[in-house]
């Protein structure tokens, strides 16, 4: 842990004379970074403190189909991020993805949708999570060693300031990658160990299916389950398909933007999305196989009798002596570390950007600039602090305003593939579409309409078609915005789908909806190759020879297959022009 945290030091040392030379160096890493860094980086940021209890904690209650679970909230969405909308925000070269809204809508609403999300993404987002993360730091510190949450705090976080601070963007990401070795190591030595005690995937196999039954070595979820039924399955993939790539500054992973942005070229930014999706997968995969093992060892984890969420500490505490305890330990700080080192480079660099210097402090030296954002850096840490003391009610909050996002989604979508889209139907879906959900979440399916035990999945799905019907609506009641700023955006993203008029005006043939449905499928059988082969992985866990092989040869045939099509169509889309 020592020598980890050292390291982290040396290497703020190391980047910052390359930081300090420019804005995009501090915040994007010069824009040099190639597709498999950012997404590798990306990937790393998305598991934090919560991903390792919470995912073997689910482990225990499904077994080997637990990778339905992330397969549907990630395989898809990913893969139409990278397809149909990586190229495209790369094209605009802006500094923050908040700047869209100003290139792509005129009127009062561009500045108010630029500030709106800045403002939700420095200081919701990114506050919420990373508390969170903090939060989970100090649980992992006081179970394995016995340090309070002040003696945590006071040996973690100046190291953090210290490599963040001086480093920039470019250390956040090149500590993502030692930190993505050490998580996927540490979790391949706990599976190895899990093997050797039951005799090999043979041996875990028999022990599972002699406990539990078939069900839990099963390569798919049941059509109804407590946790993980074919309903949920299908409920995750469409609400999180459904908008992705429109908006690369969620609520959930507003720093998706500046993976994207800091990417050399738009072919680049493409391969960030597989590049996220496949190295998030392995992480996944090799963090929860291991606790098939847990099921079998304490079984009340499995009945409910015992705190699901212990998997994986009682994983690590029964199967790793002192040593690589240790390499687990500094794994577990590795994913959280990374989760707060990104979000407040991301943090300061949308302040600094989207509001300070856009409505505050024009025309100031860059120094002036990096200094304010550093003490942006601070604040951000300072909040979290305050969520990580305060976290229940707090992270309450920001897990009820994701729900209120999701209404907008359409909208996303909407913005990029729809001439007629304007600002008005922009600000109706992203403060419209929260009053949409409150009415759903607390007046219609409380006192009107009894949705059952899937209400949960419905109040969101039918929320973001309400909310769809609405900026439709208004949208064609309010006037388009004015030709030559959509003249502009267009020629500028060259963005797909029914851009009719302003298209012709450019000179450029659109396809109308044909790319996007040409996209869309090779979206799907991206991620089916990339679900064969986790689901191949974890039958070879188990021992299910048949699974493996067949998981296995669909994802290798898909993705030899895949690979025309997919230089055709980034060809098609004009990414080979650049």
């Amino acid at each position: 842990m020592a020598l980890y945290m050292l390291f982290l030091v040396g290497m703020g040392l190391y980047y910052r004379r390359f930081a300090q030379q420019s804005m995009e160096n501090y915040f994007l890493g010069g824009r040099k970074m190639k597709g498999w860094m950012s997404g590798t980086s990306y990937a790393v940021t998305c598991m934090n403190a919560d991903v390792a209890p919470a995912y073997c904690g689910m482990t225990v209650i499904t077994g080997t189909f637990i990778c339905w679970w992330y397969l549907s909230r990630f395989g898809l969405a990913l893969m139409i991020g990278g397809l149909l909308f990586a190229a495209c925000w790369r094209r605009l070269k802006i500094f923050t993805s908040p700047e869209f809204y100003e290139l792509r809508f005129g009127g009062a609403a561009a500045p108010t949708m630029r500030a709106w999300v800045s403002m939700r993404s420095a200081f919701i987002a990114v506050v919420a999570w990373t508390g969170a993360g903090l939060l989970g730091l100090t649980k992992v510190s006081e179970a394995l060693l016995g340090w309070s949450r002040f003696e945590t705090f006071l040996l973690v976080i100046p190291i953090i300031l210290v490599y963040v601070v001086l480093s920039g963007y470019m250390g956040v990401v090149m500590s993502d990658l030692i930190q993505t070795a050490i998580m996927i190591g540490s979790s391949l030595v706990l599976m190895g160990l899990v093997w050797a005690d039951f005799g090999g995937p043979t041996g875990l196999y028999q022990a599972l299916v002699t406990q539990f039954g078939e069900g839990v070595v099963s390569w798919h979820p049941p059509m109804s389950h407590e946790l993980l039924g074919v309903v949920g399955i299908i409920a995750w993939t469409m609400g999180t398909a459904i908008g992705y790539g429109g908006d690369v500054a969620p609520m959930a992973g507003a720093m998706e933007g500046q993976r994207l942005l800091s990417c050399r070229n738009s072919r680049e930014a493409t391969r960030m999305y597989v590049w996220t999706e496949i190295v998030l997968f392995l992480m996944l995969a090799v963090l929860t196989l291991p606790a098939l093992g847990a099921m079998v060892k304490w079984p009340g984890l499995h009945d409910g009798s015992m705190d699901k969420e212990l998997a994986y500490g009682l994983l690590l505490g029964h199967y790793l002596p002192s040593g690589l305890l240790g390499l687990a330990l500094v794994a577990m700080f590795a994913s959280i570390m990374s989760t707060v080192d990104s979000n407040m480079n991301f943090g300061a660099q949308v302040f600094i950007n989207d509001v300070y210097r856009r409505f505050i402090k024009r025309g100031a030296e860059m120094a002036h600039y990096m200094g304010v954002g550093r003490v942006v850096m601070l604040a951000i840490m300072g909040l979290s602090l305050a969520v990580a003391l305060q976290a229940e009610n707090v992270i309450d909050i920001a897990v009820f305003m994701l729900g209120l996002s999701s209404a907008e989604l359409t909208a996303n979508w909407g913005q990029w593939w729809w001439w007629r889209f304007n600002g008005k139907a922009r600000l109706a879906a992203s403060f419209g579409g929260p009053i949409v959900f409150l009415l759903n979440k607390y007046v219609v399916f409380v006192h009107l309409i009894d949705a059952g035990q899937d209400a949960a999945y419905v109040i969101v799905l039918s929320s973001i078609a309400a909310t769809c019907l609405l900026w439709i609506a208004v949208a064609l009641c309010t006037k388009p915005e004015p030709e030559e700023k959509l003249l502009a955006f267009y020629k500028e993203a060259r963005p797909m789908g029914w851009w009719g008029p302003i298209a012709q005006k450019a000179g450029v043939e659109t396809g109308g909806g044909a790319p996007i449905m040409h996209g869309l499928g090779l979206a799907l059988l991206g991620a089916v190759a990339v679900g064969g082969g986790i689901i191949g992985f974890s039958g070879f866990y188990v021992g299910r020879w048949t699974v493996a092989l067949v998981g296995g040869l669909v994802a290798l045939v898909l993705g030899v297959a895949l690979r025309g099509p997919y230089a055709k169509y980034m060809r098609r889309v004009g990414v080979d022009e650049e």
